[in-house]
């Protein structure tokens, strides 16, 4: 893969795609827990009867949930990607492997860590990653051609072969 072929614009709309449509499950699944919640009677007959209070915790676990993915989409959509940056940076998308072959694609973007992406005509998945991972702090501020070490267990070396 090299990085023409990479738009990062469709790669923010694929992101935001995930995220509805992660949305659209979440909320599905707090309907029912509240309906499950709403629709049991308030008076335990025994001790044994909690399905109404584990649906009620159900609710509010997934309504927190909710909130977190409605952030991040709208850090998605307010993000303005660099046009072309020299160095790495939040919105960049950097190329990793050896001197000859390219191992790792990341899209440092401020939510949405561990989610991947397509990586448009070549196939390869790009992972996202969040400033606050070790391997973006590792990433930040780096241009192509630059070597560093990745803190993965064992450490290992590797080049940034493009920064877009």
């Amino acid at each position: 893969m090299t990085a023409a072929g990479i738009d990062k614009a469709s790669l923010i709309e694929e992101a935001i795609r995930l995220v509805e449509a992660k949305l659209e499950e979440l909320r599905a699944g707090y309907a029912a827990a509240r309906d499950g919640s709403l629709s049991t009677p308030h008076v335990m007959k025994s001790k044994r009867e909690v399905f109404g209070q584990e649906s009620a915790y159900l609710a509010n676990a997934l309504s927190l949930n909710i909130q977190e993915r409605e952030l991040e989409l709208r850090a998605l959509k307010a993000l303005r990607l660099p046009e072309k940056p020299e160095r790495a940076a939040l919105g960049c998308l950097v190329g990793l492997g050896t001197s000859s072959t390219l191992e790792a694609v990341y899209f440092i973007l401020p939510v949405c860590g561990g989610m991947e992406v397509s990586g448009g005509d070549a196939g390869r998945p790009i992972r996202v990653i969040t400033p606050a991972t070790p391997v973006a702090k590792a990433l930040l501020g780096k241009s192509a051609g630059d070597e560093l070490v990745l803190p993965t267990v064992p450490p290992r070396e590797a080049q940034v072969q493009f920064v877009i």
